[in-house]
């Protein structure tokens, strides 16, 4: 088959090669018709649609995928991240370095750990205009002690250096700036291996792979953090948690980008060997991605994919088994799993169940709300669930996360 046709065109053709009507395809992917339709008019979906069609064709979703130029759009600079941009992407001069004016600061490694720390603790806590304003001044910081620095305070400057450019590049990604978060990710496993740091060159790989489900790019993942994971296995008799705590993530990302590619069978193995590390462990542990593992985070993952596989009935049922008091560290993977939530009512016909837990994210995380397109997207589809006029409930949402009514 020829390679530049579009996905409607390569979905219609699989269709009609299994007998199958748009009516029947629709049925089988739990979709609506007239989202059928558009696709194989050569109009556009969301991946969680190509997801469903993949699977109910029994192919994997990047079999739908085809090189084509971006669409025209508006060119207007972004300058909202222009200080950010500058500290992680500087330009390059004609010697091949970067051009970064970093003034002439005396290095002080005590208070560069305390800076990165402070924007840590703020992304965690959903301070994102915190993040924007204290970044990019620590990593033009890390960048001077860096240079500034040798021997074993040239390492803790590698270090710290990554850790900041670690959370910088997690950031972007909630904020959608992928191509500049996986800049900031490259040069932080840069860092970390210039220094043998394996739990913090895991983080930038396990983050960097983030990014790159975000777009789309679900092979890569898969092959990166199963290859990653295979290099840095630990023995378990005497494996530290950190050690556990990476490989696990590393498992837990390659299940996701499985998931997504409409691999059951691999995504469940590679969250059954994900929670054989988290059973080492007696609690929830922090991680060098200053992210937490243990069995609830697990947990939480395997649901989720459960969900990316076509089985909402199964969210909801494993749901009730997850613990109450999770802590604040695990506050965001919680968060996550309740937009899961909110989509699994939707895909059993309760919208109105979808609905309250929106709300309840809204009265308890609303500024990582508002970066969260999951979130829009199960708006929108509880605004065109009903055929009568949207509730004040629903159209204070829908303003609150940007959705037209």
């Amino acid at each position: 088959m020829s390679h530049d046709i579009n996905p409607g065109d390569r979905i219609r053709e699989l269709r009609r090669r299994r007998g199958m009507t748009q009516e029947r395809l629709a049925e089988a992917a739990h979709l609506a018709l007239p989202t059928i339709k558009k696709i194989e008019q050569g109009g556009s979906a969301r991946m969680e649609s190509y997801n469903a069609i993949a699977r109910a064709l029994g192919k994997t979703t990047l079999a739908f995928a085809t090189p084509a130029a971006p669409t025209p759009g508006d060119d207007s600079p972004d300058t909202s991240l222009a200080a950010i941009r500058a500290a992680i992407n500087p330009p390059t001069g004609i010697t091949g370095d970067p051009l970064l004016n970093l003034g002439s600061d005396e290095p002080d490694l005590v208070m560069l750990g305390r800076a990165t720390k402070s924007v840590s603790l703020a992304y965690y806590a959903d301070r994102y205009d915190d993040v924007a304003r204290l970044a990019p001044s620590v990593i033009r910081s890390a960048h001077l002690h860096v240079r500034e620095l040798d021997g074993r305070d040239k390492d803790e400057a590698h270090r710290l250096r990554a850790d900041i450019l670690g959370v910088a590049g997690r950031y972007l990604i909630q904020v959608r700036q992928h191509d500049l978060a996986l800049t900031a990710l490259r040069d932080s496993l840069r860092d970390a291996l210039e220094i043998g740091h394996q739990p913090l060159a895991a983080a930038a790989i396990s983050s960097q792979a983030w990014a790159l489900m975000r777009q789309a790019r679900f092979s890569e993942v898969e092959a990166l953090c199963v290859r990653t994971a295979d290099e840095i296995e630990p023995r378990m008799s005497r494996a530290t948690s950190d050690q556990l705590s990476a490989w696990g993530w590393l498992l837990l990302r390659a299940g996701a980008a499985a998931a997504r590619n409409n691999r059951a069978e691999e995504s469940r193995e590679f969250h059954s060997m994900a929670a054989s590390a988290a059973a080492r462990l007696h609690e929830e542990v922090d991680t060098a991605e200053h992210l937490m593992f243990g069995r609830t985070t697990v947990q939480l993952k395997t649901i989720e994919s459960e969900l990316v596989t076509g089985h909402p009935d199964r969210v909801l049922e494993q749901s009730e088994h997850v613990p109450d008091d999770v802590g604040a560290r695990l506050k965001t993977g919680v968060n996550r799993h309740r937009i899961d939530q909110a989509k699994a009512h939707l895909q059993t016909g309760d919208p109105g169940a979808a609905l309250e837990v929106l709300q309840g994210l809204r009265q308890d995380a609303p500024e990582w709300l508002r970066y969260q397109q999951a979130a829009r997207e199960v708006a929108e589809d509880i605004l065109a669930a009903p055929k009568r006029m949207p509730s004040a409930e629903q159209r204070e949402l829908a303003d609150f996360l940007g959705v037209p009514v």
